[in-house]
């Protein structure tokens, strides 16, 4: 089977030359696993990367042989720091995984918020959620139960930003006093904003600010404010 050309579309990144940290490296003579490997490139020996895309790198060796090379074999380079080289984050990586699970932790309204959360990516763009929260407070325990639909604004980003917005049922148990209170179940919606930030293949640091609106059986609604800090894992 023949290879067609590799299209003209590659996206540049600063030149930076790395050793092989490995048994070996071996270079492909296109931009993916179909095209054949005509060079390896043993221990110790230097390779200059020169372009980026879709997933793979094009790189030269000290001979001057052009190939590229797939992403995650750059956990077996190192760059003049004795480290694997700092790549920018691809979106292919995102592509790759649709589904993130998270856990975080915050301040919601002044309580002690624990979060675990299922996320799906349907588009380069948008995520739909669900997440299960609990806190614990001096004049109340809560549960809610989420459901949220997610923007990327730049998915392809290392520090990737995002909006949301969601709604839910929330159980408020008001702690004991003299006379017994009735617990409350309501419905909310919530605003928020984010960010998310790509530590490792797979493993994401996410932060967060949410605003709620509860829709109580009162004649006012109720405003309440949460930050939320923790970890989410791409699979």
């Amino acid at each position: 089977m023949i290879q067609p050309a590799v299209a003209d579309q590659e996206t540049p990144t600063t030149p930076l030359q790395v050793k092989v940290d490995s048994s070996f490296v071996e270079i492909h003579t296109g931009p993916g696993r179909g095209y054949p490997v005509f060079h390896v490139v043993e221990r110790d020996a230097p390779l200059t990367l020169l372009f980026e895309r879709a997933g793979w790198i094009k790189v030269e060796t000290v001979r001057g042989r052009i190939g590229w090379v797939p992403r995650e074999a750059f956990l077996n380079t190192v760059d003049g720091t004795g480290q694997p080289p700092e790549l920018a984050y691809h979106l292919a990586d995102w592509q790759k995984h649709p589904w993130q699970a998270s856990l975080l932790g915050g301040d919601l309204d002044g309580a002690n918020s624990l979060a675990a959360a299922l996320g799906y990516r349907f588009t380069e763009n948008l995520i739909v959620e669900g997440m299960y929260s609990a806190a614990s407070g001096d004049f109340s325990n809560s549960e809610m139960l989420e459901l949220n639909l997610q923007h990327h604004l730049f998915p392809q980003w290392r520090l990737s930003p995002f909006v949301m917005l969601g709604t839910g049922r929330v159980s408020i148990e008001p702690r004991a006093t003299l006379v017994q209170p009735e617990n409350r179940n309501e419905s909310y919606a919530q605003a928020g904003v984010g960010l998310k930030y790509h530590l490792a293949r797979g493993f994401l640091l996410r932060t967060e600010y949410r605003s709620y609106v509860l829709f109580t059986d009162e004649n006012q609604n109720r405003n309440i404010e949460e930050w939320k800090l923790g970890f989410s894992v791409l699979f």
